[in-house]
């Protein structure tokens, strides 16, 4: 079981970046605002199978080996529409010729690999992004890899088992939701603010989702339930809004023969760096202090990391030479 989920988690992450890279690569600077509402397609998806597998699970009549087989099937589909929605080889080739023509530099074959990747780390920007990207997935992880646990404690405390997959299906409706709606008014936010202010407005929401599940209480009235569907869309809305900005803007920056590259560092640094330590973090945690404790702790932790990087980003400009 160990090394199929290894498996799947290595090509699952290769997928999600290469099909990001491509989707912004094949937009003009004018278009690219427009990611979002190309991207909440896979927020549907997303939502749609979710929720029909929870309900799957509920039934007497079917089982967990079920799911695996869609899972194949469906796998299956998405090779074919990616293979279609690939730009051919010579289609590639073309456009990088135009690009380095552009660019009034030497073919593509002698770029400096070593000094692009040290260009692209030494960027202030890059790397603030790309620290924000891990921030917000190592957050994320935690509330993703317990949140659930404490859902289905509560249900099983309260001798509500039996709906439970039910239960949950509907709050990964509001998490499709929110998800969908912020992917597709993030392109509108971008133009009022831009890219950087919609990051730093995502991290600054971060706190709320995890006093929203540390709020709920241990009851399971209408309150509760309430609690985890707004916490579910807040989850999904936050990701939205920084994944969208973080993108468009390391495409925006970022030097045209190091977009894909560049989008499978930022995957890596939230599902990889963010994910993992967010789990192991949070589950040392959780096991000494309980859930909704942890989510308390780290919710005031997070204000006041905010807190210190905004009164030292003031400090910073103040003693700026002007």
């Amino acid at each position: 079981f160990a090394v199929a989920l290894c498996l799947t988690s290595v090509f699952y992450a290769a997928v999600t970046c290469l099909l990001d890279s491509i989707v912004v690569s094949s937009l003009n600077s004018k278009e690219r605002l427009n990611f979002g509402k190309l991207r909440l397609w896979g927020e549907l998806g997303n939502g749609i199978s979710s929720t029909l597998m929870m309900n799957v699970c509920s039934n007497e009549a079917y089982g967990f080996e079920h799911l695996f087989v869609v899972h194949g099937i469906t796998a299956a589909v998405a090779v074919v529409f990616m293979i279609l929605c690939t730009p051919s080889n010579q289609y590639n080739q073309n456009q990088a010729k135009q690009t380095t023509k552009a660019n009034g530099s030497c073919n593509n074959d002698t770029i400096d690999w070593r000094r692009s990747l040290l260009d692209v780390f030494t960027n202030a920007e890059i790397a603030s992004i790309l620290g924000a990207v891990a921030v917000t997935g190592c957050s994320i992880s935690v509330l993703e890899n317990f949140s659930y646990i404490n859902i289905k404690s509560l249900y099983k405390a309260h001798g509500q088992e039996n709906v439970l997959g039910q239960e949950i299906s509907m709050y990964r409706v509001f998490h499709t939701c929110g998800g969908m709606l912020t992917w597709y008014y993030s392109g509108t936010w971008q133009k009022k603010i831009g890219p950087n202010g919609v990051i730093i407005a995502s991290l600054c929401c971060v706190p709320l989702i995890f006093f929203l599940y540390a709020g709920v209480g241990d009851g399971l009235d209408v309150r509760t339930k309430i609690g985890f569907a707004m916490a579910e869309a807040t989850r999904s809305a936050i990701f939205a809004a920084m994944w969208s900005s973080a993108t468009i803007r390391v495409n925006m920056i970022c030097p045209p023969h190091m977009t894909a590259v560049l989008q499978a560092i930022m995957d890596a640094s939230y599902r990889g760096v963010g994910s993992t330590v967010g789990a192991y973090v949070g589950g040392a945690m959780c096991k000494k202090i309980g859930i909704a404790n942890t989510f308390t702790l780290i919710g005031k932790g997070f204000v006041s990391l905010l807190c210190g990087a905004l009164f030292l980003s003031s400090q910073v400009k103040s003693n700026a030479p002007k």
